[in-house]
């Protein structure tokens, strides 16, 4: 997946979700695309204060996301 551009990606996502494809599928992008806005947030902030990062994104999936980090 990781030769997907973010354009890319999310136009899968949005295709995917619009034809009702596998959710299995549609929660496989959906990670992707969370992985990848968190991995740019880390790289742009400097840090590892993963606290900070958490506060800044509203999301249940992103924060269970983080506590596997």
């Amino acid at each position: 997946m990781d030769t997907l551009s973010d354009e890319l990606l999310i136009e899968a996502y949005n295709d995917a979700k619009a034809y009702h494809l596998n959710a299995d599928f549609i929660h496989l992008l959906k990670s992707e695309i969370l992985r990848r806005i968190i991995t740019k947030m880390l790289a742009e902030s400097k840090t590892i204060d993963i606290t900070y990062i958490k506060s800044c994104i509203d999301s249940n999936e992103v924060n269970e996301y983080l506590n596997l980090a």
